[in-house]
């Protein structure tokens, strides 16, 4: 999708979190009513909860990511990271290439082309992995230019009690789960993608792609 204002971004992040949180909350008052498959539910609810969580991350991203792009700015303009995005490709390529055309052409285009209209790659490059745990989350959101640092106290939440769960319950473990700490889980993941939707909004308003 080509996301082209600030408004069509902001009402994309709105309208994915919303429908996503609903499901969530109506899965959260059955489990929480305690009947008797709510330990199913609980289970059930690990799943759901980690698969709104990486699909929240990859869509709100790529929306983002598309904002930037149809902003039509040179290489000059934007931020080091949207740079670093578009020329990742020769990069890798310099560096595992021994041929010197392709150094100068890496070199040459550092030097004199910075100053043409960026192309900015939109696929595959927001990539979850099926497994998304922080440090996942930190390279995808430095790819983007926002600042992973307010989430640095969630890596036990998102690594050992999210994502570890989720899979042990994947992979046809049983995993014995309270609802009260799922409660607990459901707010956090709750507020890191209401917090990260801010983020992104916010970088669209400020211009923070821009240097």
């Amino acid at each position: 999708m080509k996301v082209r204002s600030k408004e069509q971004l902001i009402d994309l992040l709105d309208e994915d979190l919303s429908w996503r949180k609903k499901e969530l909350t109506f899965l959260k008052n059955n489990i929480n009513s305690k009947s008797g498959h709510y330990k199913t539910y609980l289970r059930c609810g690990i799943l759901l909860l980690y698969a709104h969580w990486e699909g929240y991350v990859k869509k709100s991203c790529e929306s983002y990511l598309s904002y930037v792009k149809y902003q039509n700015l040179k290489y000059n303009e934007l931020t080091e990271n949207f740079v670093a995005l578009c020329i990742k490709q020769e990069l890798t390529e310099f560096e595992q290439t021994n041929k010197s055309t392709k150094h100068c052409q890496v070199v040459d285009f550092l030097l004199h082309k910075l100053n043409q209209r960026a192309n900015i790659p939109l696929e595959n490059v927001i990539k979850t992995g099926s497994n998304l745990n922080s440090s996942i989350l930190r390279e995808i959101l430095t790819s983007i230019g926002i600042d992973y640092s307010d989430y640095e106290l969630k890596n036990n939440l998102l690594d050992s009690i999210l994502l570890k769960n989720r899979n042990s319950i994947a992979h046809g473990e049983f995993v014995e789960l309270d609802d009260v700490e799922f409660s607990e889980l459901h707010r956090e993941i709750i507020l890191i993608m209401d917090d990260l939707k801010t983020k992104l909004s916010n970088a669209a308003i400020l211009e923070e792609y821009k240097i």
